[in-house]
């Protein structure tokens, strides 16, 4: 949950799987009219998001974009955890199943990744997912906000908040 506090910076609640990670604050609202492209914003106070992470989260969103649920696997750890609301899934067969679930009903996918904040082994990631049912064309866009977790490079836990209610609203609505 976000809420703001009397000077409008953001403050998040219930992320106690991320021990200590400097949010980014006194940054500019992300416009809604954000380019399609991959954006990284921090603090002031700590250095930009590692390279590798970036690219690891910019290789997620281009696989799910892709339909490729080897390449997602690709990056879990093999004992890892993949939480979204209403299901839990462990271990990289029980995401690739999933996933390949999700791509059999929805195959056109597209993710805006509109802010990356990481520390250590630690970090979120907020960006909007869009799709369009196979069987209907029915569009659909939801705003995400992921929590996630690496052990040796590899993700160990990846939990997603998705919020389908607050279209456009932008990274801060």
């Amino acid at each position: 949950m976000v809420n703001s506090d009397a000077s409008g910076n953001d403050i998040i609640y219930g992320l106690a799987c991320i021990s200590v990670i400097d949010l980014a604050t006194n940054l500019p609202p992300a416009s809604a009219n954000l380019p399609n492209s991959s954006i990284t914003m921090h603090s002031p106070q700590t250095q930009p998001v590692d390279p590798e992470i970036q690219q690891l989260v910019e290789r997620q969103a281009k696989a799910w974009e892709t339909a490729d649920s080897n390449k997602i696997i690709a990056d879990f750890a093999d004992d890892c955890l993949f939480v979204v609301p209403g299901s839990l899934f462990r271990g990289k067969q029980e995401i690739k199943e999933a996933a390949d679930s999700y791509f059999a009903e929805s195959p056109e996918t597209k993710i805006t990744i509109k802010r990356i904040i990481a520390k250590g082994n630690e970090g979120a990631i907020e960006w909007t997912w869009s799709e369009k049912d196979k069987e209907t064309g029915e569009k659909s866009q939801a705003e995400d906000a992921i929590i996630f977790e690496l052990e040796s490079g590899l993700i160990k836990y990846w939990r997603e908040y998705i919020d389908k209610e607050s279209k456009g609203l932008g990274a801060r609505g």
